[in-house]
């Protein structure tokens, strides 16, 4: 099995290890799951499904992010204390996760449950001199690391751009270079604050996942994920934490999911064009909703979700039904093996679907294999899509 690695920017062999241990960059919990969200999800939803059907043990761990810098608006906004917008957006995700049946993390570590040893991180860091205190701020010192900057190969430019989009302060006088980002901050108020050997203040975004996943995985890391957006800086920043602290994370396999569009334009708040998942599953059953995802949708593009899909999934997935409630068909053998062959070939969502969609039109052909059926269901089973019900078009 291949994926296409960021990093090496090529294919790669899935790492022969037991079990595989996979991390990926889960929910900030301040906004809903949307189809850009489930997108980047079911890349390793069925990713994982497909390792298991191969007998490939996994441990996938996937962080929550609950102290970050958008909480605090998003609260203001609604009137609501901190940790009721964290807690009430975890459940949301967790009701969404159970209704598209998507594979549960083995553990799920929140950044406010890891204060402790987030701050004994950035003390070594100050302490092998990779990171440096500035009034009442803590940077990491890129300078430090003379590999940062490969995961990403942007140009110096464009990292200090992006660096000021996401939470970054490039223009912040007194820095030892535009790029260095930060570990410890200040809190607001009303963010969570913590006191300690740092002083009061809390952490940065992204020594979280540093630490998390060292934690919850030790020092090696088979497969990261998470979205195209997080590469720089993100991933790039977390990337080179690892390298500078004992033990740090070493990852084989970087693997990053387009983002999704809609109806030709970028899904946004001010557009007022966010699919949520709450709103869609309200209205056509999850499996349609997962299927209509996967057959366009392929991690290393984006995609643009048009409504119609919905439609044209829900359609699929009675055909699906119908016909592996039927005793017999022609033989789906190679229809099956070319379906795995495509969730090999670096996770083709789409190609695997169509394979899915020919061994229905096969199955309505009839035939006299009764293997047939249970074949079909097996197919659909590995993009994570349950045969045994029928198609409830009130989304329950």
């Amino acid at each position: 099995m291949k994926l296409y690695c960021t990093k090496s920017r090529d294919y790669v062999e899935v790492p022969h290890e037991s079990p595989v241990n996979l991390y990926v960059c889960g929910i900030t919990p301040y906004d809903s799951m949307h189809v850009g969200h489930i997108a980047m999800l079911l890349t390793y939803d069925v990713l994982i499904r497909r390792l298991r059907s191969l007998n490939r043990p996994v441990r996938m761990v996937r962080n929550i992010t609950d102290v970050d810098d958008p909480l605090l608006p998003k609260a203001q906004s609604l009137d609501v204390p901190y940790w009721d917008l964290v807690e009430s957006e975890i459940a949301q995700f967790g009701a969404d996760e159970k209704a598209l049946d998507l594979v549960r993390a083995d553990a799920e570590p929140r950044a406010s449950a890891n204060i402790d040893q987030i701050v004994a991180t950035i003390e070594e860091l100050l302490t092998s001199g990779h990171a440096y205190r500035l009034d009442d701020h803590i940077y990491f010192s890129v300078a430090t690391d003379p590999q940062f900057g490969s995961l990403a190969e942007h140009d110096r430019d464009q990292m200090i751009k992006l660096s000021g989009e996401n939470g970054g302060d490039p223009e912040r006088p007194g820095k030892r270079d535009p790029l260095d980002f930060i570990l410890w901050q200040p809190a607001r108020p009303g963010e969570p604050e913590y006191s300690g050997t740092l002083g009061i203040g809390r952490p940065g975004w992204h020594i979280g996942c540093s630490v998390m996943s060292r934690r919850e995985l030790g020092s090696r890391i088979d497969i990261h994920g998470g979205g195209a957006d997080l590469v720089y800086p993100h991933h790039e920043c977390e990337i080179s934490q690892n390298r500078s602290v004992d033990g740090g994370s070493l990852v084989q396999v970087w693997l990053h999911s387009g983002l999704v569009g809609y109806q030709g334009q970028k899904m946004s708040k001010s557009r007022g064009n966010i699919v949520l998942a709450r709103d869609v599953i309200g209205r056509y059953d999850a499996r349609a909703l997962r299927l209509g995802i996967l057959a366009h949708y392929h991690h290393r593009h984006e995609m643009e979700w048009f409504d119609e899909y919905l439609d044209d999934a829900t359609d699929l997935l009675r055909r699906l039904i119908a016909a592996s409630g039927r005793s017999a068909g022609p033989s789906l053998t190679a229809y099956a093996e070319r379906l795995a062959a495509h969730l090999d070939n670096d996770l083709d969502f789409p190609a695997a679907v169509g394979e899915l969609q020919a061994a229905a039109d096969a199955m309505e052909g009839g035939g006299d294999d009764p293997t047939a059926p249970g074949v079909l269901t097996e197919m659909a089973a590995l993009l994570g899509v349950d045969l045994s019900r029928p198609v409830l078009a009130d989304g329950r």
